[in-house]
């Protein structure tokens, strides 16, 4: 379980899930390149490289840290208006209400996912490539 919210150590294997997969390949065959696309943001692509093979770990970190950033006025112009602007704006409230650091921290790319926060699979482009789209849902 992921919440791309919450930082990496975090995450929370099934119980029949050894510690040692998130080290293990991503995908099989094993690639060392790979472009994910959240299909409703398709503007925040995000790069996952590694020579020796990507692990399910560099994924995710990579997922986390791209979603992490705070968004700009030029990223928030772009998608407005949109039901994601409002569903960023009220997981901002909701997320900041009682914290004032992650209040002066703006809004975030995971903003975006609304209550959508969970990770929940990649599937491959279907043209072969190694274009990849990510899935989040409610809960786990």
């Amino acid at each position: 379980m992921f919440n791309v919210t919450r930082d990496l150590a975090c995450v929370q294997l099934r119980p029949d899930c050894p510690p040692t997969r998130l080290w293990e390949f991503a995908v099989q065959p094993k690639v060392s390149r790979m472009t994910i696309t959240i299909p409703e943001l398709p503007a925040w692509a995000i790069e996952v490289v590694n020579p020796h093979g990507i692990t399910v770990n560099d994924v995710l970190l990579k997922i986390r840290e791209t979603l992490n950033r705070g968004v700009t006025t030029q990223e928030m112009q772009m998608y407005r208006p949109s039901h994601a602007v409002s569903a960023a704006i009220d997981s901002f409230k909701a997320r900041s209400r009682s914290d004032q650091r992650e209040h002066a921290q703006g809004v975030k790319r995971f903003d975006f996912l609304g209550p959508k926060c969970f990770f929940a699979g990649l599937t491959r482009a279907r043209d072969g490539s190694d274009t990849w789209y990510i899935h989040f849902s409610h809960s786990v």
